[in-house]
């Protein structure tokens, strides 16, 4: 494959990869300005307690599927073991701090109790990656962290929506405000804080 051929490639994973996280993050608010049983909040342990099953069948559907689609298109398997294995361990981590902290603001009902700590959970597991794969060069680094925006956005926005106590449209376009600002705009940060030297491209299968 040619230089140009290669570069070309890498722009089409990366433009597949920013459609899937985009596609899948409005569907999750949607999904989530529905009518979903919350679970009890509790000042010790979790902070939740009582789960709904749907409610925790929602949050866990829509991790399989993120994840699922981040697999498919980003093939986090192909690049490089270092890489592959911090994606694993990163998206994981990031899986399960979502689904817990969309529980935990569907409990407060109200939103979290300071905000701004919102950025770190797509923040810190793109930046983590994003660290790792700038060593592959731009095309790996592209496919590690849009990769994992795939799973962490839509179970960023997921959680906005079933802590709204509005009506279904305002609870919509109040999720994607929420998201795009606590959940997108952190990730495109630690995207760009990473991104590899254009020195650096390399060959990705």
């Amino acid at each position: 494959m040619t230089a140009p051929e290669e570069s070309w490639s890498g722009v089409r994973s990366a433009v597949r990869l920013i459609v899937a996280a985009l596609l899948l993050t409005v569907l999750a608010v949607l999904v989530g300005s529905g009518d979903w049983p919350a679970p009890r909040r509790t000042s010790s342990g979790w902070q939740v307690a009582d789960v709904p099953a749907p409610l925790l069948t929602l949050l866990v559907v829509t991790a399989v599927l993120g994840l699922a689609v981040a697999v498919v298109l980003a093939r986090p398997h192909r690049l490089g073991a270092a890489v592959t294995a911090t994606w694993w361990a990163v998206a994981a981590a990031a899986g399960f701090a979502l689904i817990w902290n969309d529980l935990h603001l569907t409990a407060l009902g109200d939103g979290p109790i300071i905000p701004v700590f919102a950025w770190a959970f797509t923040f810190v597991p793109t930046l983590l990656i994003g660290l790792v794969a700038r060593r592959g060069g731009r095309a790996v680094h592209l496919r590690a962290t849009l990769g994992l925006a795939v799973l962490l956005l839509p179970l960023s926005a997921l959680g906005w929506p079933l802590a709204s106590d509005s009506r279904a449209l305002i609870s919509f376009f109040g999720g994607i405000y929420t998201v795009g600002l606590f959940g997108v705009l952190p990730l495109v940060l630690a995207v760009v804080l990473t991104r590899a030297p254009r020195a650096q491209v390399t060959p990705v299968g």
